[in-house]
């Protein structure tokens, strides 16, 4: 269990960082392993009574130093960026493996497109024009081919699940030999991959799929911004031909899913820069680019073409999101009239309800809204797609729901209880996605310590009888607590407005205000403000 080691008097306690359990753990002065107080550490914990006593098993460090904190993260969902040397020792010996018999398509013009900090590529297109539409070839790494049922490799990637990143660093689902090496689809290099081959329309409607096992070369590495650049007309890649044309159908793919219902809420996601050690030193945020849902587009073509292939198959497992309920939509009708929003939500008008509103706070309480997505073994459908048939099959580096789909497809081993392997999944994507939120509120704090005191502009983005959550320029949230405000504050039925009816004032979700930065406290992810004034 990750802490932070402490002295309370003659004793030194662990107080558990990023788990449940919140108790302190007494950890006798020989059992600290040199560890300083303040120090980062793991500690195997019993209990002993009605407490708990600790050993401290790893020490990590200062929690001044973001990487000390991102190891802790890992070790409290119980990943870490390394593997046993027997897992180390399977995945180099299986890297060896010939890529055997399979339909060869290395002479067929493709490219990668990622970021510019990608490691491992597990997707790959190829396309081109038809006298109706488009062939579109979407290839995928072959995890499969490497990583058998029943392997100490197969054991630890289902145990982790999916990988986590964190800002710089990750925790990969397959040792380094798999996933930047063997399994990688890097240019210039003949590789095995499980490649879907689609005729489309030209108005982006799938008229045949076909699935199978290909030996592929990538002809370039391209880049997000590099590709955007490139349709902007400001600049050159590799295959000109293949990402206008790719472009050319993700454009008319993008306008089919608008009509079918597809919901679009924008989104803000951080991203950072870091230094040459893996610190970070800047953090911006990333928003959709016409890169971006170019791969995404094609990703989900082939995601839904492969999910009406495995129907009916053994393990085959799907990627659901299910409709929001009555009660959702009630619950989100007060919170958005609470905020001056008139609009009726259905699950059918919620993207009308956010282009309209053109707002973050609007599209963060509708998200509120809505169904956590998970695997099932049954195909019901994906709301925010609207498709009706959907899985992952487009990630199997790093996601371990992906090879199970890949095995479903190929008519390989399925799990013994496929509902159980989904749960599972499900419940390792969510530990995960927590894990990465904290990093990305720890890393974005640890940003400002040197800016207390200054101020900001922010966005409410919650309320509570406590006070305001405000959501600040650089992307981190902070509290404004209700005794930082004048008189006394009640929070509204609805839960999104904080009122002090004496003096006739109110702040809802969405308001804009400026703030002073009074105290930030990055590992315990808490940034403590003052309104200075409303915007």
């Amino acid at each position: 269990m990750p802490a932070q080691l402490v002295r309370r008097g003659k004793y030194s306690i662990a107080d558990p960082l990023f788990v449940e359990e919140r108790r302190p753990v007494l950890v006798a002065r020989k059992l600290r392993r040199g560890a300083e107080a303040g120090d980062i550490v793991l500690v195997n914990v019993r209990e002993k009574g009605r407490s708990l006593r600790g050993e401290v098993t790893k020490v990590l460090g200062s929690p001044d130093d973001p990487r000390n904190v991102y190891d802790a993260l890992f070790a409290s969902i119980e990943t870490s960026r390394s593997f046993s040397p027997k897992v180390e020792e399977e995945a180099v010996a299986v890297a060896r493996k010939p890529v055997g018999e399979r339909e060869d398509l290395s002479g067929l013009p493709t490219v990668t497109i990622d970021g510019s900090d990608a490691k491992d590529f597990d997707d790959a297109i190829s396309i081109e024009r038809t006298g109706g539409g488009y062939r579109v070839w979407v290839h995928i790494a072959d995890v499969t081919h490497y990583v058998r049922p029943g392997t100490r490799l197969d054991r630890e990637a289902m145990r982790r699940g999916n990988s986590v990143y964190l800002p710089g660093t990750v925790a990969p689902m397959l040792p380094r030999a798999l996933s930047e090496d063997a399994c990688s689809l890097r240019p210039g290099e003949e590789k095995a991959a499980v490649t879907v081959e689609m005729e489309v329309s030209s108005s982006g409607e799938t008229l045949s799929r076909r699935a199978y096992r290909s030996l592929i070369r990538s002809d370039a590495r391209l880049t997000y911004g590099g590709v955007d650049a490139f349709l902007r007309g400001e600049g050159e890649v590799r295959e000109p031909e293949l990402v206008g044309t790719a472009y050319e159908l993700s454009r008319r793919l993008k306008t089919r899913a608008a009509v079918r219902g597809k919901l679009e809420l924008g989104g803000r996601e951080p991203e950072y820069e870091v230094d040459e050690r893996g610190v970070p030193v800047a953090s911006g945020v990333r928003r959709s680019t016409p890169a971006r849902e170019l791969i995404e587009e094609l990703m989900i073509l082939a995601n839904e073409a492969v999910a009406r292939e495995i129907r009916g198959r053994p393990g085959a497992v799907y990627r659901v999101h299910e409709r929001p309920d009555e009660e959702d939509m009630e619950k989100l009708a007060t919170r958005l009239e609470a905020i001056g929003v008139g609009a009726e939500p259905t699950p059918e008008n919620l993207g009308t309800i956010s282009q309209q509103s053109k707002s973050d706070a609007v599209n963060y309480l509708i998200l509120r809204s809505l169904p956590r997505a998970f695997y099932s073994p049954a195909s019901l459908g994906h709301y925010g797609l609207a498709l009706e048939n959907y899985t992952h099959f487009t990630s199997p580096i790093r996601r371990y729901s992906d090879v199970l789909v890949h095995r479903a497809l190929l008519g390989e081993e399925a799990p013994e209880d496929t509902t159980a392997a989904a749960g599972e999944v499900s419940e390792r994507e969510w530990r995960s996605t927590v894990c990465e939120r904290t990093a990305d509120q720890y890393t974005l704090m640890w940003l400002m310590r040197d800016r207390v005191g200054e101020t900001m502009e922010g966005t409410v983005v919650s309320t509570a009888a406590f006070g305001l959550f405000v959501e600040l320029e650089t992307g981190a949230t902070g509290l404004v607590h209700v005794s930082k405000l004048p008189g006394w504050w009640t929070l509204d039925p609805s839960g999104v407005v904080l009122s002090n009816d004496s003096i006739g004032a109110s702040y809802k979700v969405g308001d804009r205000v400026l703030v002073e930065l009074l105290d930030v406290l990055p590992l315990m992810q808490r940034a403590e403000l003052r309104v200075v004034k409303r915007r």
